[in-house]
This record gives C-alpha cells, sequence and structure tokens, in this order.
C-alpha cells in the first residue's frame, strides 16, 4: 500500500510533550477557575508581576518547600502557570505588533 505523503517538517511536534506532567498546572488552574473565573489569567496582567510570582515559588521550592500552602500542589506547578501565563501575554503582545 503506498503511503499517503506529509509535510511536517518544522512544525510543531507534540509527541515531545510528557501530558502527565502537566497535570499538576492544570489542577493549579482549576484552583484559579474557582478562586477567580475561568481563564482570568487570559486578561490583562502586569508581566513583570508573573515574574515575581514564579520568582517565589522557584525560591520555595528551592528552600526545600514542595507544596504550595494554599492549593496543595507543587510550586513547581505553579512555576508552570505562571510561564504559560508570561507566554501568552508576550505572544498577545507580539501580535498586537505586527498588526500595526
Amino acid at each position: 500500500m503506498e503511503k499517503g505523503q506529509r509535510f511536517n517538517e518544522g512544525k510543531p511536534k507534540w509527541s515531545l510533550v510528557h501530558f502527565g506532567s502537566l497535570l499538576g498546572m492544570v489542577r493549579v488552574l482549576m484552583f484559579g477557575a474557582r478562586k477567580y473565573a475561568p481563564d482570568n489569567w487570559k486578561k490583562e496582567m502586569d508581566m513583570k508581576e508573573l515574574l515575581e510570582s514564579a520568582m517565589r515559588h522557584l525560591t520555595a521550592a528551592i528552600d526545600g518547600e514542595e507544596l504550595d500552602a494554599e492549593t496543595g500542589e507543587t510550586h513547581i506547578s505553579h512555576m508552570m502557570c505562571n510561564g504559560m501565563f508570561w507566554q501568552y501575554h508576550y505572544d498577545k503582545q507580539q501580535n498586537k505588533k505586527k498588526k500595526k
């Protein structure tokens, strides 16, 4: 049987992501959706404050504290959220610049 052609060179390779490792981040997002609102993080945010939050979680993890007291999730899961939030807002800003 002849195999169909695919032109995937240079396209994102999602199979490289271990989705199970994102579960803690998803639970943090669910906590945030209950506390604030679903997708609240997509509203305008101070990107420096996102980095401040990520740094607080990073230093807590470095100091040996595994879990965030409020959510019970790992500090790394919180850092992953902050990183995603930052990237989302960065990309949004870049897209606005491109449209000008």
